[in-house]
């Protein structure tokens, strides 16, 4: 049984840079700032676009997780346009023409998806590596001498015995 522990703890271990590497996924629910009384009510494909545009007050964060004043307004324009009808895209360009095209926060041709995806294939491949060395590792640890019934834990045997002396004399000889 602990074996399966270890390989499901390894497995764990394995895992988790792949799972901190992953984009935030933010629930898209009913979320209200107390202060104007704003509701963000669900409407298909706003968190997606939320999460491609940079705040334009500091170009640090997308504009689903950052706090200020402007990326509120933005979500609410966002979620306005779309439940209007208006096509994502339409509404990225009109972004882009306002803000400039530093507001995408992954621009077109960028190597950002395949770099994720390639790192998570070479973590997958240390991580079986680091599994099979410590397999050949642990495989090549010699086996315990089996008990022998009557037998306390590290009881000496008589053939134990006489070669350990036989070890000893060798080194008072030399």
């Amino acid at each position: 049984m602990s074996r399966v522990r270890s390989v499901i703890a390894f497995s764990v271990l394995l895992a988790l840079p792949l799972f901190a590497a992953a984009p935030a996924v933010r629930a898209d629910t009913h979320h209200e700032l107390p202060q104007e009384g704003i509701s963000f009510d669900h409407v298909p494909g706003a968190a997606a676009l939320e999460g491609r545009i940079i705040a334009p007050c500091c170009w640090n964060q997308t504009i689903d997780i950052h706090g200020s004043e402007l990326s509120t307004q933005l979500r609410v324009e966002i979620r306005k346009r779309l439940t209007a009808g208006e096509a994502p895209e339409a509404i990225e360009a009109s972004l882009v023409q306002r803000y400039g095209q530093k507001v995408i926060a992954v621009p077109q041709g960028s190597r950002l998806g395949t770099t994720g995806v390639l790192l998570a294939i070479a973590m997958g491949a240390a991580g079986v590596f680091a599994f099979s060395l410590l397999r050949r590792w642990r495989d090549r640890v010699a086996p315990p001498p089996p008990k022998r019934e009557g037998e306390e834990p590290g009881a000496a045997t008589p053939a134990l015995d006489s070669r350990l002396d036989a070890e000893l004399a060798a080194l008072d000889r030399e």
